[in-house]
């Protein structure tokens, strides 16, 4: 190693030669410069300013899309959030990877026994999907907690057992509330916050559409996913759709008599125009057909109406088939009883089968029901309006918490979307139950509905008997 000691620096040949070339060509530009007129100046510095704002801006690797709707400015969209977690992406291998929990009820009977050891064996639940299942999200697809039976002290402490498993994986997460996450006690609003604190930008649940908690819910927003490729300038590519559904009790009222005030149970009109609104501007914002899924507690009068009036065929909508579909829409008196449905999910309905590219819409509150039906295009459905849908696959997701009722084996509904078949229309999903095993394996596809799957049997968790005395194993 040379050992330049105290000797002076000494510029060679070369490096003269450079520095005269430089300065001769920056007095060159000067004297240019200064011919130009002033409005040209101002033009030429500008222009450099512009220059310099855009390069720090790919340099961050930040893509910044600004959405303008009728209604004001549309979150922008990013798809890097942060050094800890880089936002939802495919992977390099083109794939996209959803695990849904569904109907997890922590908080249910605090003050017995048997209330905690539920939540705990939950927890079991969480963990063991966690740890066979490694997806890019996690939707907590909507009753979280039984809002009844916590305390606005405590309530939002539960969801710290939901979301401890996530954080401690670095997973994403992000959820639809459901009917027992609004009560007198439980305000959906207080989740959300809590959600955000916990998780910091694992968190994704949000709510960009403001008003009151109980007009429109809480949990009404999307996610962008972006392309495998393009490093920090990678393409917009799918999204993500999650509604709040609303039911149970509004937070903090009572009616004169003290019983709690029920809510409306489907998505507001509000919220369906929002939607209508984003979907206008992303056409317009990319003039192209941008895929989709969408997350929503209770399901739609549609799925009942497949359920009973088309019927459910094990082999061709393979999954559990075990109770009546309880829906959106439902006119109910000032005590939530002598209910009739009144069709007030018809514009969410409309509003989901008039979007394109549209592949499936996930549900969960009907426990004992997680099987896939197609919304056909051509084929109407009895007494629901519209009649037709576009080929929307109509899902369920698997009763995933030990709260709540039912005693199938608890399990966790698993989607995977790939890249390449996104102008498809196509997901591949099943069922992980908490036992290991695989249930209902299904590709949602053109010929979905008449494929033949081998039927799903019907299993209780460990120790626990059906109604019929089945004992599961």
């Amino acid at each position: 190693m040379a050992n330049y000691g105290s000797r002076p620096f000494r510029p060679d040949s070369l490096s003269l030669s450079r520095c005269s070339s430089f300065f001769s060509v920056f007095a060159f530009a000067w004297s240019s410069f200064l011919t130009l007129s002033t409005r040209r100046r101002s033009l030429v510095v500008f222009s450099f300013l512009v220059g310099l704002v855009l390069t720090a801006i790919m340099k961050r690797e930040h893509l910044l899309w600004l959405l303008t709707t009728a209604a004001g400015a549309a979150p922008i969209l990013e798809p890097f959030q942060g050094s800890e977690f880089e936002g939802l992406k495919f992977s390099l291998d083109g794939k996209f990877k959803i695990s849904v929990f569904n109907d997890l009820h922590f908080g249910e009977a605090e003050d017995t026994l048997w209330g905690p050891e539920q939540d705990r064996k939950t927890v079991e639940v969480i963990n063991k999907m966690l740890d066979q299942e490694s997806s890019d999200l996690v939707v907590l697809n909507g009753d979280l907690v039984t809002g009844e039976n916590v305390s606005s002290d405590n309530g939002t402490h539960y969801i710290d057992q939901i979301v401890g498993p996530l954080t401690q994986r670095g997973r994403p997460w992000a959820s639809t509330y459901g009917n027992h996450d609004h009560s007198r006690t439980s305000s959906t609003a207080a989740i959300l916050k809590r959600e955000k604190d916990l998780g910091d930008k694992l968190a994704l649940t949000s709510s960009m559409l403001q008003g009151n908690e109980s007009k429109i819910g809480t949990s009404n927003y999307y996610l962008p996913v972006y392309s495998s490729t393009g490093g920090g300038n990678p393409t917009l590519v799918m999204l993500l759709w999650f509604f709040d559904s609303r039911g149970g009790r509004e937070f903090g009222k009572t009616q004169p008599d003290g019983k709690d005030v029920p809510m409306d149970e489907w998505v507001d009109q509000d919220v369906v125009n929002w939607y209508n609104a984003e979907q206008a501007a992303f056409r317009e914002q990319f003039n192209r057909v941008i895929p989709s899924m969408a997350f929503v507690h209770i399901p739609t009068h549609a799925s009942w109406a497949f359920q009973q009036k088309v019927l459910v065929d094990p082999n061709t909508e393979p999954g559990i088939n075990d109770e009546a579909i309880g829906h959106q829409g439902f006119d109910c008196d000032a005590n939530g009883q002598n209910c009739h449905y009144g069709g007030h999910d018809i514009p969410l309905m409309k509003s989901l089968v008039a979007t394109e590219g549209l592949i499936a819409v996930f549900s969960g509150h009907d426990h004992g029901v997680d099987w896939c039906a197609k919304w056909s295009a051509t084929d109407g459905l009895p007494d629901t309006t519209p009649s037709t849908g576009n080929g929307i696959f109509l899902c369920f997701g698997r009763h995933t918490g030990y709260g709540g009722y039912g005693k199938w084996t608890r399990g966790a509904r698993q989607i995977v979307i790939y890249e390449k078949d996104l102008g498809k229309k196509e997901a591949e999903t099943w069922v992980r139950l908490e036992t290991g095993e695989i249930s209902g394996h299904v590709m949602l596809n053109e010929t979905y509905g008449t494929d033949r799957y081998p039927a799903v049997p019907k299993t209780f968790s460990q120790g626990e008997t059906s109604d019929d005395g089945a004992v599961g194993v």
